[in-house]
């Protein structure tokens, strides 16, 4: 169910905007309103998800340059490195001409970039959990301050390759473990890979209806599918769905996303289940022969084990199970780690700024 105030929030918002350069509740609520309009005026499903999953990789690519270790530490402050080769699609999200811009430009330039695109990634991770339960707001605090440049941040944000970088970017330079990283990586469950962007082609789920829906469905394909390696030896390799050909779409994984199961760094090509058949033919084998090559499991005493136990975890107990518990709460946490990185005295949402 909505906050009963977003009935009123317009008005409290702007409010709030001609009193203080604040956020409150009005404000908070008032943008997540506003983001479900435009999306409600988005007729076609593929051009939903881009939009939603535009949002939330545009709020994860500012967060995700931060380094503790460095003189220039960046993080979610307003700025990204746009024509970096990592950062391809995001213009389709934030521009002149894009809805997201000019809302923001229309009624919430008061606020920062930065303040702003997180609590529009918060919007879309409420208006797509199931029955629209899992709100952020309480976890929110604003504050943060839009820089001017950040040459560099391009260069610290994971491609998605594997777990090395996994680790170089989301453990070592912004300080999170494994089950923060895995919790995060679960945010694909609403995205899609564009051939023109990325080089990746897909959905993580199997249908765009799936992919509408921000819940841990990420961690039972990840599991039950087989997957096999695709693209090899090119600088978009990744992982296709062995039942590719019976979806509307082709499902991928990228290699970050199968690595949290299976040791793809130490082997690739490979496939992570050698032993099914699909009309008769073995699903590791529709384009490489892959039955030969099984994707490595982790050893008992491997630091990324941390990994593999939270995917089991955010399963919820035995599939088939609607139990979003532990993923939404390791979300929940991951997320303000992530969003609050390098930041002091950032505040709560208040209660009216007026």
């Amino acid at each position: 169910m909505k906050p009963i105030s977003l009935v009123v929030l317009s008005s409290v918002a702007l409010l709030s905007k001609i009193c203080h350069a604040c956020i409150d509740k009005a404000t908070y609520y008032a943008i997540d309103s506003d983001i479900e309009k435009i999306a409600s005026s988005i007729t076609s499903q593929n051009e939903l998800v881009h939009f939603y999953g535009g949002i939330v990789r545009l709020a994860a690519h500012d967060f995700m340059d931060h380094d503790r270790n460095s003189g220039t530490p960046y993080g979610s402050d307003g700025c990204i490195e746009w024509n970096h080769e990592v950062n391809k699609g995001l213009q389709t999200i934030w521009c002149n001409s894009c809805p997201l811009t000019k809302l923001y430009k229309k009624t919430y330039s008061y606020i920062s970039k930065a303040d702003f695109w997180v609590i529009s990634a918060n919007a879309v991770i409420r208006q797509l959990s199931k029955n629209q339960s899992f709100d952020l707001a309480n976890t929110f605090l604003w504050g943060r301050k839009d820089a001017a440049s950040c040459q560099g941040a391009g260069d610290r944000i994971p491609t998605g390759t594997g777990c090395r970088e996994v680790e170089d970017t989301l453990l070592d330079a912004m300080g999170l473990q494994w089950r923060d990283a895995v919790a995060l990586l679960g945010a694909h469950t609403i995205g899609k890979g564009h051939e023109a962007f990325s080089g990746h082609d897909g959905y993580w789920m199997p249908t765009v209806a799936d992919s509408l829906v921000f819940d841990k469905k990420y961690y039972e394909e990840l599991i039950l599918r087989t997957w096999r390696s695709r693209n090899i030896g090119t600088k978009e390799e990744d992982f296709v769905a062995s039942t590719e050909e019976t979806h509307e779409h082709p499902q991928m994984m990228l290699k970050a996303d199968v690595c949290l199961l299976y040791n793809t760094d130490r082997k690739y090509p490979c496939c992570s289940k050698t032993n099914r058949f699909l009309h008769g033919v073995n699903e590791c084998d529709w384009e490489e022969v892959l039955s030969n090559k099984k994707c490595p499991s982790y050893a008992k005493n491997d630091s990324r084990m941390e990994a593999v136990r939270a995917v089991l975890e955010y399963l919820g107990g035995i599939s088939p199970n609607d139990n979003q518990g532990p993923f939404y709460k390791a979300y929940a946490t991951a997320w303000f780690k992530a969003t609050t990185n390098g930041h002091d005295n950032l505040k709560s949402i208040r209660r009216t700024c007026w």
